[in-house]
C-alpha cells in the first residue's frame, strides 16, 4: 500500500511547500482569466458546462477553457494565433486547468499588448519572433534547467527542483513546418 509522502511527518520536520499548491490554481472564470476589453468588441461565450471562449474581433487570436471535469487536470486553456480567419492556427499553447490564474491572466494580457501593438504598425509580433530558439535555451541552461533531446527533435527542459517544464518540439502537418513551447 502507498502511503501520500505528506502523511506520518514528525512535528518538528519541515515541509517547504510552493505557494500555488497552496493556494491552488485560482479562480477559474475566463472572464477573470482572460485580459481582453470584451467591452470593445471580443466575442466571449460560455455554455452551461463551463466550455468557454474568446476571440479578438478579426478572428486571429482566440482562447478557450475546456472545464474536462473527468480529467486529473480538470480542464484544458488552449490560446490559437492564426495568421488569417478560419485557417489553421500558426501557433498553438496549452495548460491544464492547475495553472494558476494569475500567470494565464499575465500571459493573455501580454498577448494582448502584442496584439495591440500589431495592430497600430507595420510589425506582426504575435508570428514573427527574431529570437532564435538557442537564445531561449541559454537562459534556461544557464539558471541551471536539465535538458532532454529525443531523436525525433524534441527537447525537453525541466526546473532545477524538477516541478516543471517545457517542452520545445518541430513539427510538420499538412503542409506546415514549424516549432513549439509545450508546458510539461
Amino acid at each position: 500500500m502507498l502511503t501520500h509522502p505528506l502523511e506520518n511527518l514528525d512535528p518538528a520536520q519541515s515541509v517547504q511547500v510552493l505557494p500555488r499548491h497552496l493556494a491552488g490554481p485560482g479562480a477559474v472564470d475566463p472572464r477573470v482569466v482572460w485580459a481582453f476589453p470584451f467591452e470593445e468588441g471580443w466575442p466571449f461565450a460560455q455554455t452551461d458546462a463551463g466550455t468557454a471562449a474568446a476571440f479578438s474581433p478579426c478572428l486571429r487570436l482566440q482562447t478557450t477553457f475546456d472545464p474536462q471535469p473527468g480529467k486529473p487536470g480538470r480542464g484544458t486553456w488552449t490560446i490559437n494565433a492564426h495568421k488569417a480567419p478560419f485557417t489553421p492556427p500558426a501557433w498553438r499553447v496549452t495548460f491544464d486547468a492547475t495553472t494558476p490564474a494569475e500567470m494565464l491572466h499575465d500571459i493573455h494580457s501580454e498577448l494582448l499588448d502584442l496584439y495591440l501593438e500589431d495592430r497600430y504598425s507595420d510589425q506582426d509580433r504575435l508570428f514573427q519572433d527574431e529570437t532564435a530558439p538557442y537564445e531561449a535555451y541559454a537562459l534556461l541552461l544557464t539558471r541551471g534547467w536539465s535538458h532532454a533531446v529525443k531523436t525525433d527533435g524534441t527537447q525537453t527542459f525541466l526546473t532545477p527542483e524538477g516541478l516543471g517544464g517545457v517542452r520545445h518540439r518541430r513539427f510538420q502537418r499538412a503542409g506546415l513546418a514549424g516549432s513549439g513551447w509545450v508546458p510539461q
